[in-house]
């Protein structure tokens, strides 16, 4: 018998999760659990591997997806819906096909000439070009979701238990690490990272961590009550998790290059751009953390331009300076 922790199994309960936890009120793990006679913990790894993905797919994570985790709910948040179909793999289409000349696929599909159209367009893709089974190789070798020092899962613990954690933090652009104790209300995941939202005993106030930059973390004694008026979905802005409050506008100028890629993210993640007359775009960012755009910018080389506020064109210039010494 199967314990649940194959993939048939978490597949299954993915289509189910997904679309249920898609509702603005987002849904109960207490109800989801129920319905598919599992635990709340289960639910919560099954959500964990569909972000793993984010670190092996070429594509990456999807800018308009955000999910978000705390003790007794769960959000998925899809800002525009998807404008187009997915791009199978090789494998995925053969296993279309066998499945399209099997009697299950014929029994739920029966539209005879739409099937064999569908079959047709299968097995043309798969004699469209050379490939071996070893074309998903990378898919079977990475399938888990890293988390090699356990950070992710003590905080996890911490938000479902109501535990305060002690942490050890690298703030970007910060010289030093710096210890706190947080109160972790939800665990965030959005743009590809994972985050924690919630009140921080040191700063005396609301805080985002990232967790990629927390060095430590441990369960401290005591508890904790998530105030009545905390919704995460106030954290996420776009494709980034951030205090409002703490924002800034900066304006970067995409090439011609590159201007087709950016318009799709910028459509993704509900951002307005401005179109120039030799192609390239400008698009107005609102960021918390001034050293993530310098990063963005940079990762574009030539293609990306700061265009204000000027401290941080001065960032850029500081930063390429450091690299060719």
């Amino acid at each position: 018998m199967s314990d649940g922790t194959n993939a048939d199994a978490r597949l299954e309960r993915l289509l189910y999760v997904l679309p249920a936890a898609g509702r603005k009120e987002g849904a109960s793990l207490a109800d989801l659990s129920a319905a598919l006679g599992t635990t709340p913990e289960r639910i919560s790894q099954d959500l964990e591997e569909v972000t793993a993905r984010a670190y092996y797919h070429p594509g990456g994570w999807p800018d308009d997806v955000s999910i978000m985790l705390t003790r007794g709910r769960v959000w998925v948040h899809h800002a525009v819906g998807f404008e187009r179909p997915m791009r199978l793999s090789p494998r995925e289409t053969l296993c279309l096909a066998l499945a399209l000349r099997g009697t299950a696929a014929a029994s739920l599909l029966h539209d005879v000439p739409r099937r064999r159209a569908l079959l047709e367009r299968a097995e043309k893709h798969l004699g469209a070009g050379s490939w071996s089974m070893d074309d998903d190789a990378p898919l079977r070798d990475q399938d888990h979701v890293p988390d090699p020092t356990g950070i992710r899962e003590t905080l996890l613990a911490a938000a479902r238990d109501r535990h305060p954690c002690a942490i050890v933090y690298a703030k970007s652009g910060a010289d030093d690490m710096d210890a706190r104790v947080i109160h972790p209300y939800a665990l965030v995941h959005a743009g590809g990272e994972w985050y924690a939202v919630g009140w921080c005993a040191v700063k005396e106030g609301m805080r985002v961590f990232r967790l990629d930059r927390i060095l430590e973390a441990a369960e401290t004694d005591g508890t904790f009550q998530v105030p009545a008026s905390f919704d995460p979905r106030e954290y996420i802005h776009a494709t980034h998790v951030y205090l409002a409050a703490d924002d800034v506008e900066v304006r970067v100028r995409y090439s011609p290059k590159i201007a087709r890629w950016v318009r799709e993210r910028a459509a993704a993640g509900m951002v307005g751009w401005e179109e120039e007359p030799d192609g390239s775009v400008v698009i107005r960012h609102r960021v918390a953390d001034p050293h993530w755009v310098v990063s963005h910018a940079l990762t574009y080389g030539a293609e990306a331009e700061i265009l204000e506020p000027e401290e941080l064109r001065e960032m850029v210039l500081e930063v390429v300076r450091e690299m060719v010494g």
